[in-house]
């Protein structure tokens, strides 16, 4: 990621890692976000293709737990001892989009105290470690390293990477939200973070994003865009325990191979949105003079907003080639007919969507009456299958099959011996209620209603057949074990059985008992 300048010529290489982390889930009292593990594979794509760091020195987390990323940065310290040894100099970065608080980021329903990460990133061994946490309150990370909101100039480091230590940079101060944008389709601090690396933010037009730039460019836009938000204005802050002389280069401009070069003739500000990534890649300002973009190759659109109307270019870049944009390639398009718009929307659309798991069930079914499972309906054994749909905020449905058949014996009063009888089930269920939200542990509960079929024989005997269809209602509850998207579940079922048999004053009630194993997609 950090491309280094080197005043001369350096005698060691520079060894990079990059750990990106995105995680849309929090803590049971968040509401889920919509664009943080898309922030951080924006993120992963910018250091990949403009910071110099190889893709297989790349570690992408999305959607992980505090397990997942303890494992992954002690998996780093081989590989970075080993470039050490050899006499290179290493640096490790650290991106992290998600829920935080004052003390901690959130990594699903796990976390991971400030402390610790400081000191996981130092134990990492890279002479240098950059962060950027784009979470809220984050801005209690830097407190304890005299972090700042404001951003006048920042601790100089070394071009011959000569000093050690690390720099944060998080997307708000410690008592502010850090804040998302449909309109952007991300949040708004990891928006101009991507923006400035990817070109925006070099201010002096030499083809390189250095430290103190992109710090600049991404606190000026975020206090800037959020002042009139409801969430109230956001300061980025940054705090340092590094020494040393020079500027730090976090990406060069020319690494793509394809540019996107904006006409100093046309100020304004303009949108781009990676087509075959679906995702704002960059907002570029103009102000008289030309600016450029590194960019993948691929198709992209660019955008500028008017009251009435969109002016659009669609453009598509091959490696190696640059377009400069000018007014006839631009065209008008109503808002309603916003492709980049509608992909955002379609984000959104699909983190409302509910999570499906399927399950395989095993159990057994009874009654809860002794003297109905002695004289009507024995036990019986029971698989089957669950499909359910889980929302973000708690609510769940699900459909469910469970049959059955086993053998049994009557004791009936009037007969001095037991009857064989063979009793086969059959149910089908819908169910609907909340459950906590997802996390390694979970409980739910809810209504259910299952539509059962009895067929009771007895072998050996000339005694009919007898069969009996009706609707259950019923109450269920279930608790579980989630890892990633596997499940192990343990679920209960209570039934009201409205069937009055021989002049019994009341229906009867059963239950079934189940473990489920399955996954989410």
């Amino acid at each position: 990621m950090i491309p280094l300048l080197l005043a001369s010529v350096a005698l060691a290489e520079v060894q990079r890692w990059a750990v990106i982390v995105g995680n849309n889930e929090g803590f049971t009292n968040t509401h889920p976000l919509y664009f943080a593990e898309q922030d951080a594979r924006k993120m992963r794509s910018i250091f990949t293709s403009l910071g110099d760091v190889g893709d297989g020195d790349v570690r992408l987390l999305l959607g992980r737990n505090r397990a997942e990323l303890l494992t992954t940065l002690g998996t780093l310290r081989t590989p970075i001892a080993e470039a050490k040894a050899r006499g290179d100099q290493t640096v490790l970065y650290f991106y992290y989009s998600g829920h935080g608080d004052a003390t901690q980021l959130q990594l699903g329903r796990t976390w991971l105290t400030y402390p610790e990460l400081e000191d996981l990133l130092e134990r990492s061994g890279a002479d240098v470690r950059l962060a950027f946490v784009d979470a809220c309150q984050s801005g209690a990370l830097t407190r304890n390293k005299g972090g700042t909101m404001a951003p006048p100039f920042l601790v100089d480091l070394s071009e011959r990477l000569d000093s050690k230590g690390s720099f944060i940079i998080t997307s708000s101060t410690g008592d502010e939200a850090s804040q998302e944008s449909d309109e952007i389709g991300g949040s708004y601090f990891t928006h101009f973070l991507a923006s400035a690396l990817s070109g925006t933010g070099d201010a002096d037009g030499d083809g390189r994003v250095t430290l103190r730039e992109t710090y600049q460019h991404v606190y000026h836009e975020t206090l800037y865009r959020t002042a009139g938000t409801r969430g109230g204005p956001q300061h980025p802050t940054y705090g340092s325990s590094l020494s040393g002389t020079g500027d730090l280069v976090l990406t060069e401009l020319d690494r793509t191979g394809a540019t996107l070069v904006f006409s100093g003739e046309h100020t304004g500000s303009f949108a781009v949105f990676d087509v075959d990534r679906r995702m704002f890649l960059a907002e570029v300002d103009i102000t008289g003079a030309d600016r450029q973009l590194s960019v993948r190759p691929g198709r992209y659109l660019v955008q500028r907003r008017y009251p009435t109307h969109l002016a659009v270019a669609d453009v598509s870049l091959a490696r190696g080639s640059s377009i400069k944009l000018t007014a006839p390639q631009f065209r008008a398009l109503e808002y309603e007919d916003d492709v980049a718009k509608g992909s955002v929307d379609k984000v959104i659309r699909q983190g409302n969507l509910p999570r499906t798991s399927i399950r395989t069930l095993l159990g057994g079914r009874g009654f809860s009456d002794e003297s109905v499972a002695q004289e009507y309906f024995p036990s019986t054994p029971a698989a089957g299958a669950e499909a359910r749909f889980n929302w973000r905020d708690g609510r769940w449905a699900s459909a469910d099959v469970l049959v059955g058949s086993g053998l049994g014996a009557l004791d009936l009063p009037e007969l001095p011996y037991t009857v064989p009888v063979r009793l086969t089930v059959a149910g089908f269920g819908l169910g609907a209620g909340y459950a906590t939200r997802e996390a390694p542990f979970r409980i739910g509960g809810g209504v259910h209603l299952q539509g059962i079929y009895l067929n009771r024989s007895f072998p050996d005997t000339n005694a009919a057949t007898q069969e009996l269809f009706t609707v259950a209602p019923g109450l269920m509850g279930w608790t579980g074990w989630y890892p990633r998207r596997f499940e192990l579940e343990l679920a209960l079922r209570t039934h009201y059985l409205p069937y009055v048999v021989d002049g019994r004053d009341r229906g009867m009630a059963y239950s079934e008992l189940t473990l489920g194993v399955g996954y989410r997609f």
